[in-house]
């Protein structure tokens, strides 16, 4: 038996998927990290604590860059999908925050994320966006419920537009079908809440009236 040039091939290669191996756990646990960072960001954008939601994305960034570079190279996990997951985390924190903030949605320059990543993160925004319209609903800020609407449409409509493989967009469709159910929820609990409050002032309006002429007799 001549076994050399195996035994050395097999040599190469579990020194190989050793170190790949060690790269793997640090991006599992940057994953993770950077996960829960975005998702903290986003909570901060609802309690409006915005020098918060600041450092938290520019961290999360500096994180999702150390990953893409630890990987160049590995093919295995080039293509792993936890980058995937971060990239989508990261977009949604930069999307609600800008919106939320600026009145302007990203551009995936601004996010610094894959193309793939920016669109489920439009994707997911339209949630947090329904959250942001019923916490407003709910301070009868009216304006700020629409405008929320306004984009959440906006949002859905544009990615309804999108009709490629789920090897090119991931998930992309099971998100669209989740943003047109919260989209129509949504025009529904808005259109609810302003004739409740447009009723009820119209009432005290009624009442006060009244009052006056009880009080003039």
């Amino acid at each position: 038996m001549h076994t050399e040039e195996f035994e050395e091939s097999m040599r190469k290669i579990k020194l190989k998927l050793e170190e790949e191996n060690k790269v793997r756990e640090l991006i599992i646990q940057k994953q993770r990290k950077t996960i829960r960072i975005c998702s903290e960001a986003i909570k901060s954008v609802h309690r409006k604590e915005f020098d918060i939601v600041d450092e938290k994305i520019k961290n999360a960034k500096e994180h999702y860059k150390e990953m893409t570079n630890a990987v160049k190279g590995i093919k295995t996990m080039e293509c792993w999908r936890g980058l995937d997951d971060v990239a989508q985390e990261l977009g949604e924190a930069i999307f609600i925050s800008s919106i939320v903030r600026n009145d302007k949605i990203p551009s995936v320059e601004d996010c610094q994320i894959t193309f793939a990543g920016y669109m489920l993160a439009a994707g997911d925004t339209i949630g947090e966006l329904r959250r942001f319209m019923m916490d407003s609903l709910r301070n009868r800020d009216f304006d700020n419920a629409q405008r929320a609407f306004n984009y959440m449409d906006y949002l859905y409509s544009e990615l309804m537009t999108v009709d490629y493989t789920k090897m090119l967009v991931g998930p992309l469709r099971s998100k669209i079908d989740v943003g047109r159910n919260l989209v129509n929820r949504s025009r529904t609990d808005l259109i609810n809440a302003q004739q409740a409050f447009e009723l009820k002032e119209a009432m005290t309006s009624l009442s006060d009236k009244l009052t006056k002429i009880k009080k003039d007799l």
